[in-house]
């Protein structure tokens, strides 16, 4: 299935363009990577905090109302370099395991952020107010941040490792 996927995106007009005009990959791949350093610098300072100061709810609610707007619109953002990077060199994307654990770990993270976001929205000192939501979130945010590191290797291991 993912090889005629990958032989459906080689002949659309957009995998022609990218192809034939040599700043778009790099222009693309530019607007990824931002999104991917935001993403990363808000959930690591969200999971960084909860590690370290998981009785300070109404704190950590602040901090997640001010940066998870950001991480998701970073999300969307990586949705569609994403999308574009992938109709970009279909066989190298589709193609690749690191890419495939790449994308199952990316909905994961997603996952997760919603459900440390969502009881925040109705009560702001939902994860310190008992021992057990503390080390919840505590192993959520480990969690998280163990993904991030994760999804950055294998991102990276998509040039590296040869494909199927």
């Amino acid at each position: 299935m993912l090889h005629e996927l990958s032989e459906y995106l080689s002949d659309t007009a957009l995998n022609h363009l990218f192809a034939t005009t040599t700043w778009m990959v790099p222009a693309v791949q530019t607007l990824h990577i931002l999104g991917i350093a935001i993403v990363l610098s808000t959930l690591v300072m969200l999971d960084v905090r909860v590690l370290w100061r998981t009785s300070d709810g109404a704190g950590l609610s602040d901090l997640s109302k001010s940066f998870l707007p950001w991480t998701w619109s970073a999300l969307l953002v990586l949705l569609a370099s994403g999308l574009l990077l992938v109709v970009a060199e279909p066989a190298r994307e589709l193609s690749s395991v690191p890419f495939q654990i790449k994308m199952l770990l990316v909905i994961l993270l997603a996952l997760i952020t919603a459900s440390w976001q969502r009881p925040l929205r109705t009560d702001s000192l939902y994860w310190s107010r008992s021992p057990g939501r503390r080390r919840t979130a505590a192993a959520l945010a480990g969690v998280s941040l163990t993904l991030c590191m994760t999804i950055v290797a294998a991102g990276r291991l998509i040039a590296y490792v040869n494909h199927a």
